[in-house]
């Protein structure tokens, strides 16, 4: 038992060393716990060379899955009752401590499955095809504004409000085609997988460059500020002629996008007795061609710098009036700052890049239990993300999948994880399929728990449908 908990927390110990602060820490929500599904097809989408056990055939038809990721838990907020007054209190000074260490980063990714089939040839090929809708986004608040809030002194300040990767979301529909392969002299399957890419809208603030230089006594301020924007689909957005932009949704007749792009996915799976190591790289490409009604947004001068002296107190007052002219070298100074170009350029984005390595043990057709290593880019593989911020996070998880008399499947998993600045050993997820008549498949999981209270919940994913599985058996 203790070399056991010895080689756990030398896993945990290199997995934080994929974060370099604990800034950069990030939650993985999909904590896959259908990788080492005895019967669930979805193991084939995290893996192309796995395939369900003795299944000639799977239909997936509709599926949901939402995850969400936020930086702090119910009880991190501080909630406390004080009984002098009878009211619930929010300690802002805790929220703010806690915002400061971990950072304020939200990723939030809706993906619906529309079609999925796979089925097999012989004993050693397998093909699989499928097609769905995702929606990525992910939003940081700098952390200059945390701090500000925190000391709330401006006195001789220098404050950065900037933020690489500010805010970006991408909806986009993917096409999927797969083959795995078992080699005939070795106990090796080999699979891969090209998904067809297709966007409907992005919209993204890859670099926000906000500083603020006050004077001792804030007679004076100097603000710089630089900005990239990108925003593209098959809506069109326009300027009109008092500068706003609006969408033109006149465009629409042809409703197909033309922001085609594409990524792969690799993997293998070596079976060794009643063991299987496997391992995979999902969405591994640049992502979406954004073509179709791209525009970037940029200052017009770039690294804009004002100052702003103040109000001159003594002359603001004069017989009775007051003296405005102040607002007008404020706004001119404003308006210098943020005037801004449009340039109509296409660009590629990237989308998350998955990474599974595993382990598993079956006990003959009752009982599995594995290890599984995941990680992921946040901004892809290739991170052609034009602010060149990226993000790597990976969470460590034991599973374990009782198939009960083939008509129910219950899974359960524990991660535990890393984020920079300590380990959290306890989180549990669940998932149960239901497979009345043997064919039909009705399953429901929630993955990712921060520990076993749900108050305590910073990162969920949720995951439920209906498949078809033919079995050979």
């Amino acid at each position: 038992m203790r070399k056991l908990r010895n080689f756990l927390a030398a896993i945990v110990l290199l997995t934080g060393l994929a974060w370099n602060t604990p800034m950069q820490a990030q939650q993985i929500t999909d904590n896959a716990v259908f990788y080492h599904s005895i019967r669930s097809p979805w193991s084939n989408f995290l893996n192309p060379a796995l395939f369900p056990n003795e299944s000639g055939w799977y239909v997936t038809t509709a599926k949901t899955s939402v995850q969400l990721a936020l930086p702090m838990s119910y009880e991190d907020f501080g909630l406390r009752y004080d009984p002098t007054r009878d009211v619930t209190v929010l300690d802002v000074n805790h929220v703010l401590d806690q915002l400061r260490l971990n950072g304020c980063h939200i990723d939030h990714n809706t993906d619906v499955n529309l079609l999925g089939m796979g089925f097999t040839i012989g004993d050693k090929l397998h093909l699989t095809a499928s097609a769905g809708v995702k929606y990525l986004t992910s939003f940081t608040v700098p952390l200059g504004f945390i701090d500000l809030l925190a000391e709330g002194n401006m006195n001789d300040k220098h404050i950065d409000f900037g933020a690489a990767d500010l805010f970006n979301g991408q909806m986009y529909g993917y096409v999927s085609l797969g083959a795995a392969f078992k080699l005939p002299l070795f106990p090796l399957t080999i699979g891969a997988r090209v998904n067809v890419l297709d966007g409907l809208m992005a919209a993204s603030v890859d670099n926000l460059k906000l500083e603020l230089n006050t004077a001792e006594d804030i007679s004076s301020v100097q603000v710089s500020s630089d900005y990239l924007m990108h925003m593209a689909g098959i809506a069109k957005v326009s300027r009109n002629g008092e500068g706003d932009f609006e969408l033109n949704w006149d465009n629409l007749k042809s409703f197909l996008p033309q922001n085609l792009g594409y990524t792969f996915d690799i993997g293998a799976k070596l079976k060794v007795n009643i063991f299987d190591l496997s391992m995979s790289i999902v969405d591994l490409g640049p992502g979406v061609h954004w073509k179709q009604n791209p525009i970037t947004i940029v200052p017009k001068n770039q690294d804009v710098t004002i100052t702003f002296d103040g109000i001159d107190l003594s002359t603001l007052l004069t017989n009775g009036t007051i003296d405005t002219s102040f607002l007008g070298r404020f706004k001119d100074s404003a308006l210098a700052m943020i005037d801004y170009v449009t340039e109509e350029n296409d660009y590629w984005y990237s989308v998350p890049t998955r990474m599974y390595i595993g382990a598993s043990v079956s006990l003959g057709k009752i009982v599995r239990a594995g290890y599984l290593f995941q990680g992921q880019w946040y901004n892809g593989w290739f991170n052609n993300h034009h602010s060149g911020d990226n993000h790597f996070a990976c969470n460590n998880t034991l599973s374990a999948h009782i198939n009960v008399f083939n008509w129910m499947e219950i899974s359960a998993t524990n991660s535990f994880v890393y984020n920079g600045d300590k380990v959290t050993w306890l989180n549990p997820g669940c998932a149960v399929t239901l497979s009345p008549g043997r064919r039909l498949q009705v399953f429901a999981a929630l993955e990712y728990l921060s520990s076993m209270r749900l108050t305590q919940v910073k990162a969920a994913h949720v995951m439920f449908g209906i498949n078809m599985v033919g079995l050979k058996n």
